[in-house]
């Protein structure tokens, strides 16, 4: 038996622990569902803006289970996926390589679960919350009641939460470019029209309807954007004395 076939091998049963990890998540995920769908409502309910969530299909709950399940057994066996790829590949990169590819695992499991934390637990219900509250400001002219159904503020938390999960890779991409200088200082600064545009795309998408808001989170990250430029320049000035 050649190196080749002792490869294939090894990678068939990594493959298969990675589908045994899957299949065990979702089991223990769909178990727990019910502690899942509170801690995503529970800021909800503590501020006592929404008292209950109705459901108008005798299925939806159970596939509002069953999908919260799926998405979480997915994006955990996501990052465990990543760390059987390291050790199947480890023994042909040097000692430091390894040491350098696992921190940065390291790294991407803390930003992963952290983003997870936040956008879901603290960002998503704060900004359903912030809904609600801008749509229902007339209530003293007319009655408007709010009965959401389950599976919509799911729908809402799950959109969302990609457009924010995309957003915070963008950034950490956009500043790891940064911090390496794979591209030159001059050529940033040539460039900064088209970053400012991308600013703006990006806080169009994320943010709210609301024109206010788009211009805040815009020049936020503009101002970031000028800030790593200045703090960039000041210390290359240093180093060239």
């Amino acid at each position: 038996m050649n190196f080749l076939q002792l490869h294939l091998i090894e990678l068939k049963y990594n493959f298969i622990v990675f589908i045994i990890s899957f299949i065990f998540l979702f089991i223990i995920s769909y178990f727990f569902s019910d502690q899942l769908i509170y801690i995503c409502i529970q800021i909800l309910v503590e501020t006592n803006l929404l008292e209950y969530f109705i459901f108008t299909n005798i299925t939806e709950l159970f596939f509002t289970r069953l999908l919260l399940s799926l998405i979480l057994s997915v994006f955990l066996s996501v990052q465990i996926l990543i760390l059987q790829l390291w050790i199947f590949f480890s023994s042909g990169f040097f000692k430091y390589e390894n040491v350098v590819l696992l921190k940065n695992i390291i790294y991407i499991f803390f930003f992963n679960n952290f983003l997870l934390f936040l956008v879901i637990i603290k960002i998503i219900p704060n900004l359903w919350i912030f809904f609600m509250k801008t749509s229902f400001s007339n209530e003293f002219l007319f009655n408007i009641y709010f009965e959401p159904t389950l599976i919509n503020y799911f729908s809402f938390l799950y959109s969302s939460f990609l457009l924010f999960y995309l957003f915070f890779i963008y950034l950490f991409f956009f500043f790891f470019i940064f911090l390496k200088q794979f591209f030159k200082i001059k050529t940033i600064i040539f460039l900064r029209k088209f970053f400012y545009l991308k600013f703006l795309i990006i806080a169009t998408i994320i943010s709210p309807p609301d024109v206010l808001y788009q211009i805040i989170i815009t020049f936020f990250l503009i101002f970031l954007f000028e800030i790593y430029i200045f703090i960039y320049l000041f210390l290359s000035s240093f180093k060239n004395k």
